[in-house]
Order: C-alpha cells, then sequence, then structure tokens
C-alpha cells in the first residue's frame, strides 16, 4: 500500500493533533496523514492509566490556544485531557486522516522528486513494543510527503527506565512501573513503597495513600516540590462575563506571564526561591518534618523541573499519616520490603518504581538525505524545531520550564508559514544551513534540564548551539518573536525539485562527539552534567586530567591498565564536555565534586586516584579532604610542588590578556601542544584539532581563566594553596607515587625534587626525554611504572578495612 499527503505527521497526541488542527485552518488545500504507532489518539496522555495521573501545567497554557479549556479545574486529570484531545479530532473533523497502528521506521529524501518516502508497519496488538517486527516481516506501508512533521514526543512507549535493583527477583509482593499500570492492582489496605521523587512519584504518593494502609515516597535525593492551586480563581470570576475564547485569552496570557516570572526567579535569584518553597513546606507540614532533609535539593530549582501539587495533596496526606518521605538509598529488596544503605528498612507490600523514562527522539526512525544517513544525535537544531541539513522536516519539542503546547504551538505555526512561503514563490524545498562556526563551536544537548532521562539519552538527542537561530531560549516571548514574527529566510537554503540538498554531495552537518570513546557518557553529580568513560573491570581507578584540558589524555592508559582494573576518567567541572557549576571554579570545588562523581558511577570503596599537571593538585585535595576515599596517589607532573610555571599560565593573571591569550586560535591550539610534547611527532592533527574544539567552548575557557587565578599570579603558583596541602598529605599515610618527565616545559623537572622532599614517605620515577605528560609520551613505561606500584599498596577494599 502506498499513498501521497502534502504533510505527514508522526503523532496522534497532544502535539501532533495540535498541529493537524492549525494545518487545516491555516493551509486548506494542503492534504495530510496523521500516523499513530498505538491503537488510540492521546499520546502520554492515553499511555499513562496510574492512579492520579495529571497534567503539571495549567490546562489554560497546555491546552491549544484555539480551543478554550472549559473544565472546572486547572490542573487536570489524565481522563479530562484525553477527552479534550478527543473533543477537538471531533471537532476539527480529524478523523478521516488519522492512522492508527502505524509505526514510521524510516523516512528517505530524495532532492530529484523533493519529496520524502516514509515507511510504515503495522504494530501488533495495538501497540509498537521493542522487538515488533520490522518492515521486512511485517505489513508495510508506504506514504510519500513534500514536509514531514514528527510531533511523536521524545520517549518511548514501550517501557519506562527500571534501574537494576539487587533482590528485586526475591520480592513476594508486586513491582510496577507507572508506564504500564496493571488495571487489577489491589494496594488497598497495604504497605506502598514508591522509589523516585519526579512528578510521577509526588502524584501517585497522595492518590495512593486514599487506599493503601501507608505510602512511602523513597528517593535518593530530594526535588523541588511548589504546591499550587488546582483551580484558577481568575478563570472562574470570567466564566460567564467575558465570551470563552476571550476569557481563555485573557487567564492563558495571565499564566505565561506568571510562569516565566517564576522561572525567571528561580534562575536569577535561585535563593529567594528556594525561601519561598521552603516556607510554603514548612507552613503546610507537620511540625517537626525534616524539610531540610527531604525537600532540599543539591541543584538549582529548574536545573530539573520543579513538581506542582494541587493544593498541596502531598503534604496534606503527609499530614494525615497516609504518607511519607524517606531519603536514602537502596542496599537490597528483600521478600517483604527494601532495606537501606543507612541500615533501616521499609516494609512494602507493593514496589512502584516511578524511576524515570526512556528517550526515543524522532519515534526511533531512521533518517536519510540523498542516500546519506542522519545521526539525528549529531545534528544541529535550527530554532529548536529543524535540523540542518535536513530539507523540509520539522520536530517538535516542547518547554521544559513551561507548558509543552505552548511551543508546540509555535512550531506548527511557524510550518505553516514556511509551508505557504515556498507556495508563493515555487518553491520545493527548505534546508536549515549552519555556518562552520556554529557547526564547530560550543554545542550542547537540545534539552536543557539536568534529568537523569536526559543524561542517559543525551547522545539520542540533537544539538544546540551558543545563539539564535540555532538555541532553544526556553523563553515563550523571545521564541514567539522568533517563530510568529522572524524572518523565513534567516540561515536557510530554498531550492526547487531536482536541486540538491547539499552543496556538491556533501554530507549532513556532524558535529564533534562526546561520546565516541567505547565506555563515555554523561552522569549527573549534585544537578551538574559530566562527562566521563569507564573501560575494564576490577579494582576501580580514577585519572584526572590537567588545566585545559580533557579525559582523552588518558585514553592510553584506559587501553593499558584496563586489563587490571576498572578505569575511570572525567572531564572536571566546567572542562571539555562537562557541565560548569555555578561560581567561579576553584581547586577546592573540583576536589569536592568527586566524592559524589564516584557514588553516582557506583564506586564508594577508597581507590586510587592519579593525577596529571592540575589534576595531580586535585587527586591531593581530594586525598586532604576525603582521606576515607582515596587507597593511593599517583602525581604525574603535578602542579602543587612549585611557584615555577608556564609563563602564558601567568599572563592569564592579568586582565587585559586573558582574553587575547584565550581567544580561540588554530595556531595558539598548535603551539600548545606542541609545549606539552618532548617528541613532537605526538603533535598531531588530532591533537591540535581537539585542542582548537576545546578552546572554542566559553565554559571551558572561562573555568581554564578561574583556575589559573585560584592557583596563580603573575608571579608564579601561590605558595599558600600549596603548602597548606603538602603539610595535610605529609601528614598522612597515603601510599604516593610522585612521576616526572624530564624536559617538562609546564612544570619544571626540578619541581620532582621538591615533591620528594616534601613527601618523605613517596616514591619516585623519571621518565627520560619526556614532556609534560609521560602518560601520553611514555605510555608503557608508565603503565608498567604505575601497576608495579599499585600492586605493592592496599586495594580499594583492603585499604576500607584498615
Amino acid at each position: 500500500m502506498s499513498a501521497h499527503v502534502d504533510v505527514l505527521i508522526v503523532g496522534a497526541g497532544l502535539s501532533g493533533i495540535g498541529f493537524a488542527s492549525r494545518l487545516k485552518r491555516e493551509t486548506p488545500g494542503k492534504t495530510f496523514a496523521i500516523l499513530e504507532s498505538r491503537g488510540t489518539v492521546g499520546g502520554t496522555w492515553d499511555l499513562f492509566r496510574y492512579p492520579g495521573v495529571r497534567s503539571d501545567s495549567d490546562m489554560y497554557t497546555l491546552g491549544y490556544s484555539f480551543r478554550p479549556w472549559a473544565g472546572a479545574k486547572a490542573i487536570a486529570d489524565g481522563d479530562a485531557i484525553r477527552d479534550y484531545i478527543e473533543a477537538t479530532i471531533a471537532d476539527e473533523g480529524l478523523s478521516p486522516q488519522i492512522r492508527l497502528n502505524t509505526r514510521v521506521v524510516s523516512a528517505d529524501w530524495s532532492s530529484d522528486t523533493a519529496l520524502w518516502t516514509v515507511t510504515a508497519v503495522r504494530t501488533s496488538e495495538g501497540e509498537y513494543r521493542h522487538g515488533d517486527p520490522g518492515p521486512g516481516t511485517a505489513e508495510a506501508v508506504t506514504y510519500t510527503c513534500s514536509f514531514l512533521s514528527v510531533c511523536s514526543g521524545y520517549y518511548r512507549y514501550d517501557e519506562g527506565f527500571t534501574p537494576a535493583i539487587d533482590g528485586a527477583d526475591t520480592f513476594t509482593g508486586s513491582i510496577v512501573h507507572p508506564q504500564h499500570w496493571p488495571a487489577d492492582l489491589d494496594y488497598e489496605g497495604k504497605q506502598v513503597v514508591i522509589i523516585g521523587s519526579g512528578a510521577t512519584a509526588v502524584t501517585l504518593v497522595p492518590s495512593m495513600a486514599k487506599a493503601a494502609a501507608k505510602v512511602t515516597m523513597l528517593q535518593r535525593s530530594p526535588t523541588y516540590i511548589a504546591p499550587v492551586p488546582s483551580r484558577d480563581h481568575l478563570a472562574d470570576r470570567l466564566r460567564g462575563k467575558l465570551p470563552a475564547q476571550l476569557a481563555y485569552d485573557v487567564v492563558r496570557v495571565k499564566n505565561i506571564l506568571f510562569s516565566m516570572f517564576t522561572y525567571q526567579l528561580s534562575r536569577r535569584r535561585p535563593e529567594t526561591m528556594k525561601a519561598i518553597l521552603r516556607k510554603s513546606a514548612v507552613a503546610k507540614l507537620p511540625q517537626g518534618f525534616a524539610v531540610d532533609t527531604h525537600l532540599a535539593p543539591s541543584y538549582q530549582p529548574w536545573d530539573q523541573r520543579v513538581c506542582a501539587i494541587p493544593n498541596g495533596d502531598l503534604y496534606r496526606a503527609i499530614s494525615a499519616g497516609t504518607a511519607d518521605i524517606v531519603t536514602d538509598r537502596i542496599s537490597r529488596i528483600t521478600p517483604d520490603g527494601i532495606d537501606l544503605v543507612s541500615g533501616g528498612s521499609i516494609p512494602a507490600d507493593v514496589i512502584v518504581t516511578a524511576t524515570g523514562l526512556n528517550l526515543l527522539v524522532i519515534g526511533g526512525m531512521a533518517l536519510t538525505v540523498d542516500g546519506d544517513p542522519v545521526d539525528v544525535g549529531k545534528t544541529l537544531t535550527y530554532k529548536g524545531m529543524m535540523l540542518d541539513g535536513v530539507p523540509n522536516f520539522a520536530l517538535t519539542i516542547g518547554y521544559t520550564n513551561a507548558s509543552w503546547t505552548l511551543k508546540a504551538d509555535l512550531v506548527a505555526g511557524y510550518v505553516c508559514r514556511l509551508l505557504k512561503h515556498l507556495d508563493r514563490r515555487g518553491l520545493h524545498w527548505v534546508v536549515p544551513a549552519a555556518p562552520a562556526d556554529v557547526a564547530n563551536g560550543e554545542l550542547s544537548t537540545l534539552i536543557d534540564l539536568k534529568a537523569g532521562y536526559i543524561f542517559r539519552g543525551a547522545d539520542q538527542l540533537p544539538r544546540q548551539g551558543a545563539g539564535s537561530p540555532w538555541r532553544l531560549h526556553q523563553n515563550y516571548f523571545r521564541d514567539f518573536a522568533l517563530l510568529r514574527a522572524g524572518r523565513l529566510t534567516d540561515r536557510v537554503r530554498f531550492g526547487r525539485r531536482g536541486q540538491r540538498v547539499r552543496v556538491s554531495g556533501g554530507a549532513p552537518s556532524v558535529l564533534r562527539d562526546p561520546l565516541a570513546l567505547p565506555g563515555t557518557g554523561y552522569v549527573d553529580v549534585a544537578g551538574t552534567r559530566l562527562r566521563y568513560r569507564k573501560t575494564g573491570s576490577g579494582d576501580p581507578v580514577l585519572v584526572l586530567h590537567g588545566i585545559g584540558q580533557s579525559l582523552e589524555d588518558w585514553n592510553g592508559q584506559h587501553e593499558r591498565l584496563s586489563a587490571r582494573h576498572a578505569v575511570y576518567s572525567v572531564d572536571l567541572p566546567g572542562f571539555a564536555y562537562s557541565e560548569r557549576p555555578s561560581g567561579p571554579a576553584t581547586l577546592a570545588k573540583l576536589a569536592d565534586v568527586l566524592p559524589a562523581f564516584l557514588d553516582a558511577v557506583g564506586v564508594h570503596e577508597p581507590l586510587p586516584v592519579m593525577g596529571n599537571s592540575l589534576g595531580g593538585a586535585v587527586a591531593m585535595k581530594l586525598a586532604a579532604e576525603h582521606p576515607d576515599r582515596v587507597s593511593a596517589l599517583v602525581l604525574a607532573n603535578s602542579a602543587g610542588f612549585g611557584k615555577e610555571v608556564a609563563l602564558v599560565l601567568r599572563l592569564l593573571a592579568v586582565g587585559p590578556l586573558a582574553a587575547l591569550l584565550l581567544r580561540p586560535d588554530p595556531v595558539a591550539s598548535r603551539r600548545t601542544v606542541q609545549s606539552i610534547f618532548y617528541d613532537k611527532a605526538l603533535v598531531t592533527e588530532a591533537r591540535v584539532d581537539h585542542a582548537f574544539a576545546l578552546s572554542q567552548r566559553a565554559s571551558h575557557r572561562q573555568t581554564l581563566l578561574d583556575i589559573a587565578r585560584d592557583l596563580g599570579t603573575i608571579f608564579g603558583v601561590r605558595a599558600g594553596w600549596r603548602r597548606a596541602l603538602l603539610w595535610a598529605l605529609a601528614q598522612s599515610e597515603t601510599p604516593t607515587l610522585v612521576v616526572w618527565g624530564d624536559h617538562d616545559h609546564i612544570l619544571p623537572f626540578s619541581h620532582l625534587e621538591a615533591a620528594v622532599a616534601a613527601l618523605p614517605h613517596a616514591e619516585s620515577h623519571t621518565f627520560s626525554k619526556t614532556g609534560h605528560m609521560p602518560q601520553i609520551e611514555r605510555p608503557d613505561e608508565f603503565a608498567a611504572v604505575v601497576e608495579d606500584f599499585l600492586s605493592r599498596v592496599p586495594t580499594g577494599r583492603q585499604a576500607a578495612a584498615i
């Protein structure tokens, strides 16, 4: 079977139905179809059927701009939202265009025809699930279309995220995930534990507490929670006094302004917002409730989405004694409950794993343009809704700090503008075209939200640049101006049938991939997203890079040490591809984040820590401040043993020179790499390109500057922090190995003698004809020396027992 439509819409949820309605209204001559993989419409609002499921945005902004919300509650339950979507379909006459049980698996663009060829399969049992047959074995359906709009959201419908927990198979009760709630689950009069602290968890707790004997929300760390009224009082006053659409518009604008105000207050004055939320919690919770333990996250408000609780229902359930919050880590699940790391336990008859989502960008479909595959996770977004190098294509990603539909409506309106522009000019395609400085500049994940499911799927999400139109602002009024009134011709190319989309048939823009190395990923540490790498197995070791560098400095040792160890490397906060926390970077801050990082990757016992240059100083600071986390130190050409340092680092203390010295420049990047190595054969184009790529990241440059000024002056490395740190280490018994290259032009070889004098218990080793990074320049010798040293010191578990 095959068919042709002007516009193909993927997804029949809130976004897809809203886009189809606007398309039909604004471009009445266009033909379109809506493909939905499930057996019903409604998307999220049909899939989720757990107790109390509701929006956490008010319906005056979550609803469509053209269809007033008539419900009594501003915070609506899932059934009411689904009814709203179905009523929109009926009133807009969209049913004939909807194709249920049809999942898109691929879309191929041809410049010769200026058409997408979209291949879909019939889904089994009314809903696609992972492992369903592909087009080779299932009934295939083919569509061609001029424009492809993907409104499928960004998470998987067939499975949620459930971490592996020891002992889960021994539990005698029921373990359920909210994404697939059993209709016959009986929890009346039972002990319920909900694992999680996000929007789903805070919804489930008060709903289940109405019937359960006790509901406990078990969270590893707190989430910001904000009580909100379930009804909109202005809407109640205006109802019947103004025409429905006018009253709806007034309330909608009021709520948009209020949500923007609270978001901006959170970002600009986080302490004020924290105080407001804390005061509200204290007023509504029982006296003595540990608000600062259970409701005070380590991150700032809106680093992750703030959870709304209508009329403070969660707090009321806690006050009634039918619910509670426990902040702890799970040791294991037992047959009748959960044991905690603290030594406590929670009885349970039912365990709900409200542990989040799994991402599935653009419905998991494969894209090609003129035969070239498109890696969406490495492609730059345009205005938060198109992809660089991909013609006649839009994806809808709603707001994370406001109602999803506000952004979805702007995207739909922009696509309608584009379609009318193409028709007026006799054009057949439009494609975003990113300039080289944007494509090679500082990039980040499209969804700037520090949530677990975003971190886990970061490699799937398209990227965004540093500024408009390559960045999503998360600001409705800025985006309104950009998408409703902004130029349609800004940074895009237009063409006609037969013209190639790409100049000289080149491949689509492929951005530098921070996750290209095997074992590389991201982890959330106290609200900051850190890039790290793990290889091998066995006793763990942690390796730390130097100033202005990245975890790539340890690639060679990953290869060599991972035969006997689980090797962890990390981009220190602010450097390379790790996020920069708020405030200036300091040596103390770099070291203080490491215990939480190790916890986040599952390393709790003491371990050897190796550091090169600045990484050596960070390792020493970690050992001094957290001696229970460090079983041994390996310091390679480490900072901290003398005042002498390369001139360029001293000049960063001079304000007028700093900006000039840190300005991205390929020639300067080459000089930097040349200064590191004695053997100039190691000054490869790949290393120079990598250094230049890092220099283009503003957060990396600022962190380098902060650290240079924290540790040194124009006269050299400060004595104060060095003396205090070395004194602390000299009093400890931490086994230490200090190694140095004898031709180091960054930190001179004479510092090795100073290190041995300052740390009389330390061993030492010299690498001949070697520069600042012996782990790269003498990789085999370095690994052998380190392995010999580690073989003679206690392992992490042994050190913990001593």
